[in-house]
């Protein structure tokens, strides 16, 4: 249970980084560049070794790193442009209800159970995620008709590809104790692929590195390895991904949710009172299960 309260407790921190980064003018791309060999070598620390191992792309789990790797790049980039085009609450809505796909992955393919306390456990929390992130304001209201739907529809798709690699590696005993090893691994490919097209963007005059690039990359670096290894490692301690998946996501929306309204002041409308209650029941109903 520490550890679940700790993943959750850093992908917040996540977010309120991430707030920073718009406040201050940090370079998003630079600075997860950064974060990723931040990851590395706070893996490494960890580990008291270089945590990407000699001859990488010989282990059973390379390719499903690889994969991870892409999503990483290629959905930060589609999740930022949906936040833009699309809109806030839209892509919150649509991203967050991903944890849906390895919750089912799990019971279709690997045999977890699906109860009636399970059942009502995943409703009340997609019910949750549209109640909290739904917008207050009339001229924020959303388009569900728009072409850009598909750029929220996407950001689902790869935060569940994510959640099902990092569920299947260890159910499929892939990993046989390199954990660490193959998340590390993950975050190197990224920002491999990360740092070759921040380069090409330099060279092309389209970004330009600060200072406060490197140290957002840094502050970002620990948590962010963490939100990743936990799961990884909660799941090595024998959880079910139908249930570790959907209770770490609801609660992570919450505890975001409450720290948004107690240190940023944000206003807490009926219906985010409302999802947040629902929320709590959905975590009981699928702990309970």
């Amino acid at each position: 249970m520490l550890l679940l309260i700790l993943c959750i407790v850093c992908n917040v921190l996540l977010a309120v980084i991430f707030k920073y980064f718009a406040k201050y003018g940090v370079n998003n791309l630079n600075a997860i560049v950064i974060n990723y060999l931040v990851c590395v070598i706070s893996s490494s620390i960890f580990l008291g070794e270089v945590s990407i191992p000699d001859a990488f792309w010989t282990k059973p789990w390379f390719s499903y790193s690889v994969i991870l790797s892409g999503m990483f790049i290629v959905g930060f980039n589609v999740m930022a442009l949906s936040f833009q085009r699309a809109g806030v609450a839209l892509t919150a809505i649509i991203q967050k209800m991903s944890m849906v796909m390895p919750a089912a992955f799990a019971i279709a393919f690997f045999g977890e159970s699906l109860t009636l306390l399970k059942i009502l456990g995943m409703i009340a929390a997609v019910v949750t995620i549209v109640l909290v992130n739904w917008p207050s304001k009339v001229e924020e209201r959303i388009n569900w008709k728009s072409w850009v739907i598909i750029l929220p529809l996407l950001t689902f798709v790869m935060s569940g590809i994510i959640e099902i690699v990092l569920y299947y590696v260890e159910a499929a005993g892939l990993l046989a104790g390199e954990g660490m090893q193959f998340t590390a691994t993950s975050f190197g490919l990224a920002g491999a692929v990360g740092a070759i097209y921040a380069l090409i963007e330099m060279l092309r005059g389209k970004n330009k590195f600060q200072t406060k690039d490197l140290i957002g990359g840094v502050v970002l670096g620990l948590p962010n390895y963490l939100t990743i290894y936990l799961l990884v490692a909660l799941l090595a301690q024998g959880w079910d991904g139908s249930v570790l998946f959907p209770v770490n996501s609801i609660s992570i929306l919450l505890l975001t949710t409450l720290v948004g309204a107690t240190v940023y002041a944000e206003q807490l409308n009926r219906l985010k009172i409302i999802g947040l209650l629902v929320g709590v029941a959905a975590i009981l109903f699928i702990s309970l299960s």
